[in-house]
């Protein structure tokens, strides 16, 4: 199934504000269908009370003008009062009519209903007068002028019944408007919590490819020209992180042509400059004549700058070497306080002379590694611990381990390293700027080779007490099974 996906980024933007706007309108649509409700109810009873309430007040005054016609029927004997007695009768019969219509309780319907018959009667005898189709009138009028006394009855308990209906609607409306205001709260909650939902949905979508952007360019400023750029949401987002990817390979591609062609010139380099070395060596040794004075010091310095010289290219061969090998060549279980000792007694000639301590509490345990790789990588954070450490300082080692894994700690009582060069240090050719500077010259390639022997040993390295005096460097390295943890001092 295809996946739908935006084709920019701004229509990423505008749907997550459609969605999050979703929620927000469905409430205000529910909200308004709730007040239209409670209001065309509150208008119902507002109208039945008021029709109720004239029509009944109506009523009783047609009972008492239909009353009084037939009173003055029965003292006048006239026939025009019985039409007009008749004419009340038919508006009394249409308000009945229309107070039957409306939601009335079942006994205020019986009685009107009862009523109504009573009026039927009523208008038969009331014609029966008027064509004089009865053989004793006076008596029937008086009978009917008794039945009113009922019908004032009747029509006073619909005016109480109107009034109890009036009420019962108030009563019902409010439980509804409570009933509705319940409802609203819980669907308001309901609508928040669907909106914040989709705001980190939507949130989480349009950083996703941004954080994917940031990881990759990370990494390519970290030198991590192996990862493949993968960036995952809208198309021209995908088509930056393609372009992106093409920068990566093309940036791999120039980074392994400069490391061989470092490794070519360093290659080329050794076979001149073993020679000059040799021929510095003879005319310091006086082989080919014995020299005087100056002569001997610039043999000398010849010497000391080939040697130098040497271990330069040395140290360029051997990054460019680790970089382009993945592993370490071989794996054996190595004795971590032997190695650490071999590599101590290698500086004992260097501290002596500036009256530096030396301080190793190294736990006894096996590590797995290259042999070659791993007294490399302590030669070298060892020569920069004595090289930045001033006279009287301290340098020291420490060593704790757990079933899995070995980690070591290197520190000095150097400048340190400081805040925010903590990653840079492992750049190739980089120094970072020291408050105290050493005699001796780098080449700016001991820690990146560090770096690179540890990752192919399986472990890691960093600094560990940034902006801080005295540099500590921590490292993890795989232990090999079977190894104790009994202390080792020195």
């Amino acid at each position: 199934m295809k996946v739908f996906r935006p084709r920019s980024f701004l229509n990423l933007v505008l749907i997550g504000f459609v969605m999050v706007s979703l929620p927000l309108g469905v409430g205000l649509w529910t909200t308004l269908t709730f007040i239209d409700r409670v209001s065309g109810a509150g208008l119902e009873i507002v109208e039945h009370a008021l029709s109720g309430t004239r029509n009944s007040e109506i009523l009783s005054e047609y009972l008492r003008n239909e009353e009084r016609s037939l009173r003055l029927y029965e003292i006048t004997g006239e026939i025009q009062h019985l039409g007009a007695a008749e004419g009340h009768h038919t508006r009394i019969d249409a308000l009945l009519y229309d107070l039957l219509s409306l939601p009335l309780d079942l006994v205020d319907r019986q009685e009107l209903e009862a009523m109504r018959q009573q009026r039927n009667v009523l208008r038969t005898t009331i014609i029966s007068l008027r064509d004089g189709t009865v053989e004793k009138p006076e008596a029937l009028t008086s009978k009917a002028i008794e039945s009113f006394a009922s019908q004032h009855q009747q029509a006073q308990k619909a005016r109480t019944g109107f009034q109890e209906m009036m009420q019962r609607d108030i009563d019902s409306l409010q439980e509804t408007t409570r009933a509705a205001q319940r409802v609203l709260v819980l669907q308001t909650g309901a609508f928040i919590l669907a909106t914040i939902l989709l705001i980190a949905v939507m949130a989480f979508l349009l950083s996703w490819p941004i954080r994917q952007l940031n990881k990759s360019v990370e990494r390519l400023g970290r030198g991590d020209f192996k990862t493949p750029v993968l960036v995952s949401g809208p198309l021209d987002l995908e088509v930056a992180g393609e372009r992106l990817d093409w920068l990566r390979k093309r940036l791999d591609d120039l980074e392994q042509e400069k490391a061989k062609f470092l490794a070519h010139v360093s290659h080329e380099l050794k076979t001149p400059l073993a020679s000059i070395r040799e021929g510095a060596s003879l005319l310091s040794d006086g082989v080919v004549g014995e020299l005087h004075g100056k002569q001997l010091e610039v043999a000398r310095i010849l010497v000391n700058n080939s040697i130098v010289l040497q271990g330069l290219i040395e140290n360029i061969i051997n990054f460019n070497l680790a970089r382009f090998s993945e592993n370490a060549r071989s794996r054996e279980h190595i004795s971590l306080p032997q190695l650490i000792d071999t590599v101590v007694d290698g500086q004992r000639a260097r501290v002596l002379g500036r009256d530096i301590t030396i301080d190793v509490a190294v736990a006894d345990v096996m590590v797995a590694g290259d042999r070659k790789e791993l007294m490399t990588i302590f030669e070298n954070l060892f020569s920069n611990a004595v090289k930045f450490t001033p006279p009287g300082g301290r340098v020291g080692c420490r060593v704790s381990a757990d079933r899995k894994t070995v980690a070591v700690i290197v520190y000095d009582s150097g400048p340190g390293i400081p805040l925010g060069e903590e990653e840079k240090i492992f750049q190739p050719f980089y120094q970072a700027e020291m408050k105290t500077r050493s005699i001796v010259k780098g080449s700016g390639l001991g820690l990146a080779i560090v770096r690179e022997y540890v990752k192919r040993n399986g472990g890691a390295i960093r600094v560990l007490n940034p902006g801080e005096p005295g540099a500590r460097f921590g490292i993890t390295l795989p232990r090999a099974a079977g190894s104790s943890t009994e202390r080792h001092e020195q």
